[in-house]
């Protein structure tokens, strides 16, 4: 009987931490761990990155909101009333990000 006890309580023990290890590091990074959270200018194109995977995207001054994924260097952003998400890629230098746009040049935002 205290071996079926002690079983289970392993049992719940290696789930907990599963769950536990499973939810830890950063998932919103470039392949180098660097995070995109945070507000980032390019003339008057602003991306803002919250931690919660919201933001907005401000184009002088019309803004809209989206939702995000981005992992090891993939970006997915789900703008507010579509269904498909607009896919490319990121890498951070210092304070630069660097965002693929859609004809395959790299747009250099500043971190604000």
């Amino acid at each position: 009987m205290k071996g079926k006890k002690l079983l289970g309580i392993l049992l719940v023990a290696l789930v907990a931490i599963a769950i536990i290890v499973s939810g830890c590091g950063d998932n919103s990074s470039d392949s180098n761990g660097n995070s995109i959270v945070g507000v980032w200018a390019y003339n008057s194109f602003v991306y803002t990155f919250n931690s919660d995977k919201t933001g907005d995207y401000d184009v002088a001054g019309t803004k809209m909101d989206f939702t995000y994924e981005a992992k090891n260097g993939d970006l997915s952003i789900l703008y507010s009333g579509n269904t498909i998400p607009y896919e490319t890629t990121f890498r951070i230098d210092g304070k630069t990000l660097y965002l693929m746009d859609s004809f395959g040049e790299e747009v250099a935002y500043e971190k604000k």
